[in-house]
């Protein structure tokens, strides 16, 4: 399945605003997940698929990281001052590619909020005057030390999405929305799948012999099969296009091919008359 065919799954299954309700006990929530979580992984029938229980432990990881650990740092902040004009506006929207700018006054240090592409297109069909500041919106101002699970139950108490990072003297250290912090929990499911699927295109067998889809890269062998493959062209990035350089032609299935260079030899799983599909590599020594 699809990472985020899972993750949709989930968020049916178990909403965001059930680890936001309020509660008397400022642990009941930690309790709560780590309860479910346990419950799952030791029950016959699991209610929850694996890596649903990782993005549960990621939400509880929320807690150790601070909103200065994920936000998006001021030099990439996206920003206008208030008195930009329209046309302005919308070429830096244009330009970024993005569907919210900060809208400062005097300087960066001086933000008043942001303003949606959503809420300015609406301009056009007014019959009155361009003005930044009739589609500012406001955004939070937090400390760098606040926790993002924190941030997070403060954007659902005020309906705000976007929260910007100040120092102790109120200057400008970074912006976090609301995305930011869920992609940090399911961002991590998505790497996790990833890696997952590495490990899958390469199989270490217990004899030492490593099994590997042909499009495995040198660095993923090494990294998932402990065999260290330097690629006898630069320009070849995968094994099977090795073999295939190796043995000046595409070899056929069962083909037995030896590169004493390395101390290494390929055997060849599976193949068609274009490319070669999988292998199985032993060191010879």
């Amino acid at each position: 399945m699809h990472p985020d065919e899972s993750n949709n799954s989930f968020f049916k299954k178990f909403s965001f605003k059930t680890l936001f309700k309020k509660s008397s006990k400022e642990s009941s929530l930690r309790d709560t997940i780590e309860e479910l979580i346990e419950e799952d992984e030791h029950s016959k029938t699991q209610s929850i698929e694996k890596n649903e229980r990782e993005i549960l432990g990621n939400v509880l990881n929320l807690r150790d990281i601070n909103v200065e650990d994920i936000m998006i740092p001021r030099i990439e902040i996206e920003a206008i001052p208030v008195n930009t004009r329209i046309e302005e506006l919308m070429s830096k929207f244009v330009e970024t590619q993005k569907s919210s700018i900060i809208v400062y006054k005097e300087s960066m240090d001086s933000v008043i909020g942001v303003v949606y592409l959503k809420d300015v297109a609406n301009w056009f069909h007014m019959n009155k005057p361009f003005n930044v500041s009739v589609f500012v919106k406001d955004v939070l101002f937090v400390p760098p030390s606040m926790k993002s699970l924190d941030l997070l139950f403060k954007m659902r108490e005020t309906g705000i999405k976007l929260a910007i990072v100040v120092d102790e003297y109120g200057g400008i250290d970074g912006l976090l929305s609301f995305r930011d912090v869920i992609e940090e929990v399911i961002g991590d499911i998505q790497e996790i799948s990833e890696i997952k699927e590495q490990k899958k295109k390469v199989l270490k067998k217990s004899d030492g012999a490593v099994i590997a889809d042909a499009k495995s890269t040198f660095s993923e062998i090494q990294k998932y099969g402990g065999i260290k493959i330097i690629p006898k062209d630069k320009s070849v990035d995968t094994i099977g296009g090795m073999i295939s350089s190796i043995a000046g032609k595409v070899p056929v299935r069962g083909e037995l091919i030896i590169w004493p260079k390395q101390d290494l030899e390929f055997e060849i799983l599976d193949a068609d008359p274009r490319k070669v599909k999988s292998v199985k590599i032993r060191k010879t020594r």
